[in-house]
């Protein structure tokens, strides 16, 4: 049957185009999945293990803190092991975050050491010479092209405690990776600009890399007993590669059921498919079983097609998936390793594609084996699908499906609701993947249910409404499978665009609540601002507005370790509207005493309630104010705040405004506004200011946000080839409907009918089908998102803030009504071309 079957295939190859493209989608999203995950993992295999490659042993503090161990720790452990004789170098490893000012632009940088002897670096030159002083850094080539420098050219480095530095760029190397730091730039220079500061670990090269294992054993007896920890370079990169691969584990996860779902909405359109196909070979089926085939030869040649289909899908999905996943890796810039893909569950995902394929075409032989031979004279059309299994078994088959169905479904919205309740992810995908097997087996049953009055609505469109109302009717199981896929598609972009709104609105409301204050532009040494920073802060077109603020070292307050606030911040009247909106803070004096805003940490340290007063010394002057709690103390120092009126009103104030300097400026984002750009603004202003610091939520939301974009870009990727698959069965159903309805449509040509009213008809049939698919996708799918990211984020946050994505959805529903209008343009055209007198001469 094999032989027959390949020979049906080249006879009419555009009869299985549907199987074919339906195993291609997904194939290419099980293969791009696995290719994904592979390619992630090795990508930062690589970035976290090539600093430590060229290493042998490394002296670690473990869980000791580094700033309690003298500078000189790991080189004691190393004299005190007496291996010294065995080792031919060794690197102290330092690292420091620090901001660099370049010609063209400012951000944040790692410094990192590099070591003196070559055997103990892990990169090259790509251009000039080592660093070999202090004052000598080399950088990667975008750190130099982001700070718009050179081999020769100059930066200044500037610490925590405002120490600024100006460092030639002595060579650029050769390394084309960022390490994943959450910084903008990567610096490498000599151990010697770390000064006296305490090393974070002890680098190790053997002469004789045979020893490693023996001299190991010493070191880390030895670093035992001074409460640190010596282990193998290998050990150290297999530890540090396991930790990062797992920050790839939930997007991985995520992935793969959106193939798993995909692959159901293929097998519900293979499904389809061979109904068609076995409608469209009724005439050819009946001849070959008029000719003596037995009904096990029929069912061998069905699965034979679907098999060499499946592989011929496989291969090309195989192809274009692997591609596909390796090249999204290349695009964001994370296919350092190379690609990469598990070969035996790469083999199995390819596999299981091509078994659902062999699967879903076996449960529809059994209409192409119950064709009788005497089909073969007459050659009508047999209805396909469910719909004609008439008796107790279709009524038994439905019993079971909803039987089966609706607890699936009620299971799963159980699990859903305790996955995003408890925070548990796993617990709310296994929620989801039940909810989508539910609605595989009891929706298309329950949407035939309800046919006939859907049938009754479309009746009222005049006679192409009366025709799609009879052709859904009369197919109803089949109508409510198609429904199911276009359901599961819009489902799944519904899911995605409200976790996703969601998601932001909460990060966003989470960083407004941690930092009030959007972005900060301050000096650390509270000296004042220049004028042309001052003047320029307006500029800032993606904030709401600019806020200068004065500040005033506090002498003396209440001790309170390190939650001692340092500043007295006076803010505009304004900025207290702006920043304080949900603090409650009333502005004003309260029993002649200003209400000023205090951190509730230090509050709570010294032991004082709200409304309580607090007396610090500002300028020689003692000032008591009434503490009101706030976030925004914190930002982007611990300060005391009140406002310029309740300093005005102060019978000292006179003594106190004078030594007011103007040190800090605050923005706050505008609604819908990308941080990002407001970042790259706020930084492009502090290279205007040498002194200048950045500070706020900005940094930290930026990373969080570009993390969410990136499994934005891959899902929505993922999403696009769902949907098609849902609309290549929708195409289906109604080429279906039009084989079936031949010699109705013959009929209706003959009594004069036009054209147009029956390319109307396909259409509204279409059209229903799209909507009513849509309408139960939304349903569904809003709030399967919302689940989904409350059960991922909703423990790490009290700001978690709903929000639909009404902009997405307003585009989403025209966009699948008119891909709903263009599945039909195939069908809807052969039934036109049909003929008056066909139905009289098939």
């Amino acid at each position: 049957m094999i032989r027959v079957a390949w020979a049906q295939i080249r006879h009419s190859p555009s009869r299985l185009l549907a199987v074919l493209l339906a195993v291609v989608l997904s194939a290419m999203m099980l293969a791009g999945t696995v290719v994904f995950q592979a390619t992630s993992t090795a990508s930062m295999a690589t970035v976290t293990a090539a600093p430590l490659r060229p290493v042998d042993v490394i002296i670690d503090p473990g869980d000791a803190d580094v700033k309690s161990l003298k500078p000189s720790w790991a080189e004691d452990v190393l004299a005190k092991a007496n291996v010294g004789g065995k080792v031919r170098a060794t690197a102290p490893y330092y690292a420091a975050t620090v901001t660099a000012y370049g010609s063209a632009a400012r951000g944040t940088a790692n410094v990192y050491s590099v070591s003196r002897d070559p055997s103990l670096r892990w990169f090259g030159l790509e251009s000039g010479d080592w660093p070999a002083s202090a004052d000598q850094v080399v950088v990667s080539r975008d750190t130099a092209d982001g700070l718009g420098v050179n081999v020769g050219g100059t930066v200044t480095l500037k610490s925590s405690d405002g120490t600024k530095r100006v460092v030639t760029v002595s060579g650029i190397n050769d390394v084309r990776f960022k390490p994943m730091t959450g910084t903008d730039y990567a610096i490498y220079a000599d151990p010697s600009y770390f000064g006296e500061a305490t090393p974070g670990e002890l680098f190790v090269k053997l002469d004789d890399p045979s020893d490693i294992d023996a001299v190991t054993e010493r070191l880390a007896a030895t670093a035992r007993a001074d409460g640190v920890t010596a282990v193998e370079g290998s050990e150290m990169i297999r530890q540090a590669s396991a930790m990062m691969a797992g920050g790839s584990t939930q997007l991985t996860v995520i992935m793969a059921v959106f193939a798993v779902i995909a692959l159901l909405c293929a097998m519900m359109v293979i499904s389809s498919t061979y109904r068609t196909l076995i409608a469209q070979r009724t005439r050819d089926i009946a001849m070959l079983r008029l000719i003596g085939a037995k009904r096990a030869n029929i069912r061998s040649l069905v699965l034979s097609e679907a098999l060499i289909t499946a592989l011929a899908g496989m291969i090309i999905g195989a192809l274009v998936g692997a591609g596909g996943g390796y090249a999204a890796m290349v695009a964001m810039g994370q296919a350092f390793g190379g690609f990469a893909a598990n070969p035996f569950l790469l083999a199995g995902a390819l596999l299981l594609s091509v078994a659902a394929t062999v699967l879903t075409a076996w449960t529809t032989v059994r209409h192409a084996t119950r064709i009788p031979p005497i089909q073969a004279l007459d050659g009508a059309a047999q209805t396909s699908g469910d719909d004609t299994d008439t008796g107790g078994r279709a009524h038994h088959g439905r019993i079971l499906r909803m039987g089966f169905g609706a607890p699936c479904m009620i299971a799963g919205i159980a699990l859903l609701w305790a996955g995003s309740t408890g925070f548990h992810m796993p617990i709310a995908l296994v929620g989801g993947l039940a909810l989508a097997l539910g609605l595989v087996l009891a929706l298309p049953v329950f949407v035939a249910m309800l046919m006939p009055a859907i049938g009754m609505i479309l009746s009222a469109c005049g006679l192409p409404g009366k025709l799609a109302a009879s052709s859904l009717t009369a197919n109803a199981r089949r109508a409510g499978g198609t429904i199911t896929a276009v359901a599961f598609g819009i489902s799944l972009i519904a899911a995605l665009s409200s976790a996703a709104a969601t998601g932001t609105a909460t990060i966003d409301a989470d960083l407004d609540y941690r930092y009030p204050v959007s972005a900060a532009l301050y000096t650390p040494d509270n000296s004042p601002l220049s004028d042309k920073v001052l003047q320029r802060a307006s500029e800032i077109t993606d904030a709401r507005a600019s806020y200068p603020v004065r500040t005033i070292a506090i002498d003396h307050a209440p001790e309170g370790a390190k939650t001692t606030p340092k500043v007295l911040d006076v803010i505009p009247d304004k900025a207290a509207g702006t920043f304080t909106a949900d603090d409650g803070w009333h502005t004003g004096i309260s029993g002649g005493t200003p209400v000023a805003l205090v951190h509730p940490r230090y509050m709570s340290t010294i032991g004082i309630k709200e409304g309580d007063q607090l007396t610090i010394t500002i300028a020689g002057t003692p000032l008591t104010v009434r503490a009101h709690a706030s976030q925004l103390t914190e930002s982007p120092e611990l300060a005391v705040i009140i406002t310029d009126s309740q300093l005005g009103s102060l019978p000292n104030a006179a003594a106190i405004q004078p030594k007011l300097k103007t040190s800090m400026v605050w923005f706050k984002t505008r609604p819908g506004i990308d941080r990002a750009k407001l970042a790259g603004q706020v930084n492009h202003l502090a290279a205007a200011d040498p002194n200048a610091t950045v500070g706020g939520g900005i940094a930290e939301s930026n990373d969080i946000l570009n993390v969410l974009n990136m499994l934005l870009m891959l899902s929505y990727a993922m999403l696009a080839i769902t949907v098609t698959i849902s609309l290549t069965g929708l195409a289906n159903q109604l080429a279906l409907s039009v084989i079936e309805r031949t010699n109705e449509i013959s009929m209706l040509r003959a009594l004069g009918t036009r054209r147009g009213a029956i390319r109307m008809s396909i259409a509204i049939e279409a059209l229903a089908l799209t909507v009513i698919g849509t309408v139960i996708g939304l349903l569904v799918g809003l709030p399967l998102g919302l689940a989904g990211v409350k059960a991922q984020i909703g423990g790490m946050t009290g700001q978690f803030t709903t929000r639909l994505p009404w902009d997405q959805i307003s585009v989403l529903i025209p966009v699948i009504l008119i891909a709903g209008l263009l599945a039909s343009t195939i069908p809807a055209r052969n039934a036109t071309r049909i003929q008056a007198a066909q139905g009289l001469t098939s």
